[in-house]
């Protein structure tokens, strides 16, 4: 299992609490304006929340920096744990964390990226593959790419808003994770986020796949019993 620890409730700020700390230094007292959606609340108010508070925390520069830096080195000590593989990684959109710089930093693994194709799954490439803009602005391998075979794949670094304590997470709503993260059941999927979206209980359906590992600026934790 290497570094990762097993996930306690104890680590984790009350999410509440937190969320409105980092809105209150955007908003001041109109905190109130986005409060923690509660159990019977759908992945909608869920992604609205989330969605302010990752503004909210990335109008301050520095903290902001730091989480991110220490998001970037407890992944890399993870890393360094494991054999090599092919590690998937989303390039970051908007304020999403940025984990770009553990591939210039080299190392034993192989690094691999998702195209958005006009229609059907997220598609794998090399990293350094040939690339253009998607309509969303954001950077993709371009459809004449190479393409990298799932069965290499062994780690997914995964983006979401929002994350649970038991695994589950919403992201922006178009389901490309979870069937990709089902359609590589042997590979580990990591989630990547901040403390502030670290929530008790997330609404999730069926085809919601949990991750199994959750990195943070407290460092990589596990989730569940994997055998890993």
């Amino acid at each position: 299992m290497g570094g990762a620890r097993l996930l306690e409730k104890k680590e984790f700020p009350d999410s509440s609490l937190h969320g409105h700390t980092l809105q209150s230094m955007a908003c001041g007292a109109d905190e109130v304006k986005n409060p923690l959606p509660g159990p019977a609340d759908g992945k909608e108010a869920w992604r609205r929340w989330a969605l302010a508070v990752r503004r909210a925390a990335a109008a301050e520069a520095v903290g902001r920096g730091r989480v991110v830096e220490a998001v970037r080195a407890g992944v890399a000590r993870w890393l360094a744990e494991r054999p090599p593989t092919t590690v998937l990684l989303y390039r970051a959109m908007g304020d999403e964390l940025s984990l770009d710089p553990l591939v210039a930093a080299g190392g034993p693994h192989r690094w691999a990226t998702t195209r958005t194709p006009p229609k059907g799954p997220l598609t794998l490439h090399p990293w350094n593959a040939p690339l253009e803009q998607h309509r969303f602005g954001f950077l993709q391998p371009r459809a004449d790419a190479p393409v990298v075979a799932a069965a290499d794949v062994g780690v997914v670094l995964v983006p979401g808003l929002v994350f649970d304590r038991s695994g589950y997470r919403v992201g922006y709503g178009k389901g490309y994770y979870d069937r990709l993260l089902a359609s590589l059941p042997a590979a580990v999927p990591v989630g990547i986020t901040e403390m502030a979206l670290v929530v008790d209980r997330l609404p999730s359906a069926g085809y919601d796949v949990p991750m199994r590992l959750l990195a943070t600026e407290a460092g990589v934790a596990r989730l569940r019993e994997t055998g890993l």
